[in-house]
């Protein structure tokens, strides 16, 4: 009987050791299975912001930085009654729906997913920048080249972001 002791104590010993080296010697209530949704969540935004830094914001920067971005240099006619206002005006008025001036997720009354559908929707029709806008800037379209980036950038972030 002694031997018979010895053996099931000799092998709930291995066994232990066993399950110890399975979990790196954590016990199961420690293993955490499942990342946060908010730790996910920050990881998909800090990736989105990478790739818009790195693809996206150079093209923002000369295409709608003017009213969504910093904009130090303001343009000549600025300095007219009237038109000054109107300026800082659509530039309040941009930057209130979309502020680009810290990188994404953008500052401004919607979520991160609400702006990149906005911007999507945006690109597609073309619905920037306003005509008294473009009237002034005839470089301010976007290119069929930036659009294909921005689109990219655009489709992968969705991809990236819960649909709430």
């Amino acid at each position: 009987m002694k031997s018979f002791t010895k053996l099931v104590f000799t092998l709930y010993l291995i066994f232990l050791c066993i399950a110890a080296a399975g979990h790196n010697g954590k016990n199961h209530a420690e293993v955490n299975i499942e990342e946060p949704k908010e730790s996910f969540e920050k990881k998909n935004l800090k990736s989105i912001n990478q790739e818009y830094v790195l693809k996206v914001k150079p093209i923002f920067e000369s295409k709608c930085f003017d009213c969504h971005g910093i904009n130090t240099e303001k343009p000549w006619y600025y300095v007219f009654p009237g038109i000054k206002q109107m300026i800082n005006h659509d530039i309040s008025e941009a930057k209130e729906h979309m502020d680009m001036v810290n990188d994404f997720p953008f500052g401004g009354h919607g979520s991160p997913r609400e702006d990149l559908e906005a911007l999507k929707e945006t690109v597609e029709n073309e619905s920037m920048p306003p005509l008294q806008y473009k009237i002034m800037h005839w470089n301010s379209l976007l290119t069929k080249e930036e659009k294909k980036i921005i689109s990219e950038w655009i489709g992968e972030g969705l991809k990236k972001l819960p649909n709430g």
